[in-house]
């Protein structure tokens, strides 16, 4: 059995499998530092991200099998003391943090959509950001093709590289309009012009 959060994939039955997983996350951000030569600023854009997903996951399973140690700890020692009544505080914690999930649920989804949706839009800025700094440089690049009356393959080149830009900020743009129009709506009302908008381009 198993579950997920935050993108990582947290095994429930044993606590091996956390292990096992922070090392196989940690072993694949080591072989791609490795592969560059210890050096963050020489992976590419696919390479960044990998590390990224990886080292949420980690900041997720880490942190689990840590408490998972340091309960065990705390448990054996209480276990001297109080004999049987140990369980009394596991099973105290567990109902207050239960108590507590079930009258603050919805503020703290409220909260965890904001955040995610504050990202989201952070994500998008940035990508459009960049799209008009790469076509703007196509439009340099075009500019000092057409003055110096060049013309062949690498002017088709650009003025597709151009257009193809053009489109993609525009998709982004629809699908920016989408999130956040999703994020705004109420939960009970359909998706489905959403779907149909996102659609078109």
């Amino acid at each position: 059995m198993c579950t997920s959060h935050f993108g990582a994939i947290v095994r429930t039955t044993h606590v091996t499998g956390t292990v096992t997983d922070i090392g196989s996350t940690s072993g694949r951000i080591a072989m791609i530092f490795l592969r560059k030569g210890l050096r963050f600023s020489n992976l590419n854009v696919v390479e960044r991200a990998e590390v990224a997903v990886d080292a949420r996951k980690l900041l997720v399973l880490f942190p689990m099998w840590l408490f998972y140690l340091c309960g065990t700890i705390l448990g054996a020692y209480l276990q001297t003391i109080f004999k049987i009544y140990a369980l009394l505080l596991p099973a105290f914690l567990t109902l207050s943090v239960g108590l507590v999930y079930m009258f603050f649920r919805q503020q703290l989804k409220g909260y965890l959509k904001r955040v995610e949706q504050e990202r989201l839009s952070k994500d998008l800025h940035d990508m459009q950001e960049s799209m008009e700094r790469t076509q703007a440089h196509l439009k340099a690049v075009r500019g000092n093709t057409n003055t110096q009356q060049q013309s062949g393959p690498d002017e088709g080149l650009v003025v597709e590289l151009d257009e193809e830009v053009g489109n993609m900020l525009e998709a982004m743009h629809d699908v920016e309009a989408n999130v956040m129009g999703m994020c705004q709506s109420p939960a009970g009302t359909s998706a489905e012009p959403v779907r149909a908008r996102s659609a078109n381009f």
